[in-house]
């Protein structure tokens, strides 16, 4: 008889289920519908394949629906509701346990690649077989990855539907066989770090930028596909632009999220995850000026498609380094393995492999390209050099597309002028390339090391007997050494492309297409360069910028700032609706001086000048410790710790920030409440707390703080014993003290102790100093009698402390010592970090006007007529 199981809603999986083969099907009839929609040119197809995409789009609806309901109702029988959501989470952060996880975040990619497909459906028109067969494939790709199907041996995607009972992780547990295991059943939870209000905005606006990348993409292909090389460049402008300015929107908003939410004290950290959002948008940043430049002098074909192919592709690649579990030791953003890293590949290769096979001609080159193909996957399926036929099948792939469009498209054209604007556009497009294959280089070198162990050491082992063995020594342990300092890395290759691209920004509106007068142009600028030397030498003196690399891009972002809010208010009078471009220069300038100041030039004024050494964990040059009501200097402010307040899972601590008037009087400026978000199953988590002025923050956060759980006391008032293995020299903290072991006692007073002649007794010798300046010296003993050891302890009833020394390792020199303390010391200190960012606000500033003009051009590309000129 086969068991219920008491309370589970098996109906909502079904559902769930079946709207998931809905979407999968009917993104793959539509897009064999709009195949030979397109082939056959006959629109008897059309109907057909709409319907395909009407049923794909109920599809994804309803995974949505009924994951959110079984999120909302805390259906904890799915892995999905248990893994990323529990009863203490606070409902407003259901949003983020929806896309938490890999299951939801490609929901979420298919969901918006869905709704701008229906739009394109609408705006396409003579497009739309072509572009709308790419857009349904893809989401054949992206629908495949919520199967969870077994295919032999081969895992197509992970299903949210999954029952927990099920999981492979939970099917043997005894737990999961009770049929009334639901009734005590949490989840697992939120992580502590999703749990902030950016999370619930900044993911969906940013996998709507990913999701714009395919309609450009598909564009281009569809443009191949019809050999229509230049035709397509202009029905997909207008998606470039809204693609830029939104996934540039939702890179700046992870810099925000990172600000106000983790505690590394900075907006940006060239993490590997982060640098995966930005690449893309710098390529398709520098694909959209390429785009201009052909519409409006109708050169540099290749070049645009090539951007547009390389920026959805690495959208693709981000995928796969975040969501293969290859950056599990590199980045806190990335997702663990789920066995999708094959499934991910695949869905790389192949729109690297379609966009190449449709550029050639019929015929028996085309017959060639597709045997070699095939062939090159079965070798690598027999000899398991996967890795070395995926490089030279995306290296094959990519030089003959991008040979067949350049032979395609091939025109006489004109020589540019070195003066033109065009000439200028192409060049910045090439920096903002090398910047970004600077970048993507860097990041892959997990990807990069892994494809050299084992596959180029096997390949060569066939000829280890025709080479030295030390040379095949060497090709065997070939490995990229990752950079130790890797924001100083990545801004040492960044900053020259930063101050390049600045330069090209605040010229190139004065620069006119074919030919630009010399004097004109020295006219136009020579205020903006003026007026942007002197607020260098100004601002470099006051800020004490020495570092001539700096000095250039202080300068290079004023000029692009200046230099555009010239242009917009002198040559556009004002004029917003020819203004986007502009506004958006405008705030990339304040960008790059935002970051230069505030990142450049942040001071750490916690720095600890009491008599405690806070040991190597917390440097005394950027931690300051605080005793409860005590004051202290910090920097130009007075601090003082006044205590903590619980509410909910956070603890807030409440530090008052002081300063003397003139008249000696001191006076509270303001109070910031730096939090810690408990959380017993995944740790807690410290968030910081901000003080906004106009022309700098000041940043707080915890770094170090005894947390109270009342469900660690005993009897008594004493909470439970916490260990430590101590060697001579090392400090710990208490609630109210720090303990150092100074050294260890050898000749232990045995009378004293009551111990036996023949007993050995060691003594630890440990220094407790208070927050107060008081020391103490206690001994806690290990004692050794015949076959049996015991300790004798040592109780502080001042300070509520209890030491015992219960184990020693004499191979390592370590004592284990443990401690026990009274509920009542909680709380008595805090180990704090406080850091200036003067100029934050234009960071700020200038990423909301960046996203303004952006979204002002792209409305302005819309209203254009077809055939109008396009301007930078």
């Amino acid at each position: 008889m086969e068991k219920v199981f008491v309370g589970e809603e098996l109906i909502w999986g079904l559902l769930g289920n079946l709207f998931i083969i809905a979407a999968f099907l009917g993104a793959f009839f539509s897009a064999i519908s709009y195949y030979f929609a397109q082939k056959e040119n006959d629109n008897s197809w059309k109907k057909l394949a709409r319907i395909g995409f009407n049923i794909h789009t109920i599809g994804v609806l309803g995974i949505i629906g009924v994951l959110f309901y079984l999120l909302f109702n805390h259906r904890f029988e799915y892995h999905y509701v248990w893994q990323h959501s529990n009863t203490a989470m606070p409902m407003q952060y259901i949003l983020s346990c929806f896309w938490e996880g890999q299951e939801g975040s490609f929901l979420l990619w298919t969901f918006w690649n869905m709704v701008l497909g229906n739009v394109l459906i609408r705006t396409s028109k003579n497009w739309e077989f072509s572009t709308m067969a790419i857009v349904a494939m893809v989401q054949v790709f992206l629908s495949s990855m919520l199967l969870g199907i077994y295919i032999g041996d081969v895992h197509l995607g992970s299903n949210p539907f999954l029952l927990l009972r099920e999981h492979p992780d939970f099917v043997n547990l005894p737990f999961v066989q009770s049929t009334t295991y639901l009734e005590k059943l949490d989840g697992r939870g939120l992580n502590p770090l999703l749990q902030n209000y950016w999370m619930t905005i900044h993911p969906p606006t940013l996998f709507l930028g990913f999701a714009s990348t395919l309609f450009p993409f598909a564009y281009a292909v569809a443009g191949i596909w019809q050999k229509k090389y230049s035709e397509w460049i202009n029905p997909a402008l207008k998606w470039t632009f809204f693609g830029i300015s939104i996934l540039g929107t939702g890179v700046l908003m992870g810099g925000a999220w990172a600000y106000e939410s983790l505690s590394f004290g900075g907006f940006w950290a060239w993490d590997p995850v982060e640098n995966a959002s930005l690449v893309p948008w710098i390529t398709f940043v520098a694909g959209g000026h390429v785009m201009l430049i052909n519409k409006n002098k109708g050169q540099s074909i290749t070049t645009a498609f090539f951007l547009i192919f390389i920026t959805f592709i690495l959208i693709l690649y981000s995928t796969f380094l975040t969501r293969s579990g290859i950056l599990g030791d590199t980045s806190v953003h990335a997702f663990t393995d789920l066995g999708m890293s094959g499934q991910l590949l695949v869905y790389l290769l192949f729109f690297i492999w379609l966009p190449a096979a449709i550029s050639i001609p019929k015929g028996t080159f085309k017959i060639i390209y597709l045997t070699l193909s095939f062939s090159l996957l079965i070798f690598s399926l027999f000899t398991g050099f996967y890795k070395l036929t995926t490089v030279l099948f995306i290296a094959a792939s990519l030089g003959l597309m991008l040979y067949n469009i350049s032979k395609a498209t091939k025109t006489k054209e004109e020589e540019e002028d070195l003066s033109s604007r065009e000439f200028w556009m192409f060049v910045s497009a090439l920096v903002l390339l090398i910047a970004a294959f600077q970048i993507t280089f860097s990041t892959s070198t997990p990807v990069i090391n892994k494809f050299l162990s084992g596959n180029v050491a096997d390949f060569f082992g066939w000829l280890n007997g025709l080479m030295p063995n030390a040379l095949f020594e060497k090709l065997s342990e070939a490995k990229l050494a990752t950079p130790k300092d890797v924001i100083g890395h990545y801004n040492a290759w960044q900053i020259p492309f930063a101050i390049i691209t600045a330069l090209l920004i605040g010229i190139g509106h004065f620069l006119k297409y074919k030919k630009t007068n010399t004097a004109e142009l020295i006219k136009n600028t020579w205020i903006s360069v003026v007026s942007s030397i002197l607020l260098t030498l100004i601002l470099s003196l006051t800020l004490e910028i020495d570092n001539t690399l700096l000095i250039l891009l202080l300068f290079a972002s004023l000029f692009a700032t200046i230099a555009n809010i010239d242009y917009l208010f002198r040559i556009l009078k004002g004029k917003l609706k020819k203004a986007g471009s502009s506004i958006a220069h405008i705030g990339f300038g304040m960008i790059l001086l935002g970051s230069l100041i505030s990142a450049g030039k942040k001071e750490i004024i916690s720095q600890n000048n009491s008599k405690f050494d806070l040991g190597k964990d917390f440097p005394n040059k950027e931690n300051i410790l605080l005793a409860r009501k005590d004051t202290v200097e910090m920097g130009d402010y007075l601090v003082s710790y006044r205590g903590d307040s619980t509410s909910g899972i956070n603890v807030y601590y409440n530090v008052d920030y002081l300063q003397k008037n003139e008249k000696g009087e001191i006076k509270k400026l303001f109070t910031l409440n730096p939090f810690i978000q408990t959380n017993p199953r995944m740790g807690n988590v410290a968030e910081p707390a901000t003080k906004h002025y106009f022309n700098k923050d000041v940043f707080t956060h915890i770094t170090y703080a005894k947390m109270e759980d009342p469900k660690e006391k005993k009897n008594g008032g004493w909470e439970e014993a916490q260990d430590y293995e101590l060697s001579i020299g090392d400090t710990v903290f208490t609630s109210n003290a720090m303990v150092i072991l100074s050294g260890v006692n050898r000749n232990v007073d045995k009378l004293k102790n009551k111990l036996q002649e023949t007993d050995i007794a060691i003594g630890a010798q440990l220094n407790v100093l208070s927050m107060s300046s008081e020391k103490d010296i206690v001994e806690p003993i290990f004692v050794i009698r015949g076959l049996t050891s015991f300790a004798i302890d040592t109780t502080l009833e001042a300070k509520g402390l209890q030491f015992s020394l219960w184990k020693i390792d004499p191979e390592k020199e370590a004592f284990h010592v443990r401690i026990r303390e009274k509920a009542s010391n909680a709380g008595d200190f805090i180990i704090m970090k406080a850091i200036i960012f003067p100029g934050i606000n234009i960071l700020w500033i200038g990423s909301i006007l960046m996203a303004i003009g952006t979204i002002l051009a792209v409305w302005s590309r819309v209203k254009l007529p077809s055939n109008a000129k396009a301007s930078a």
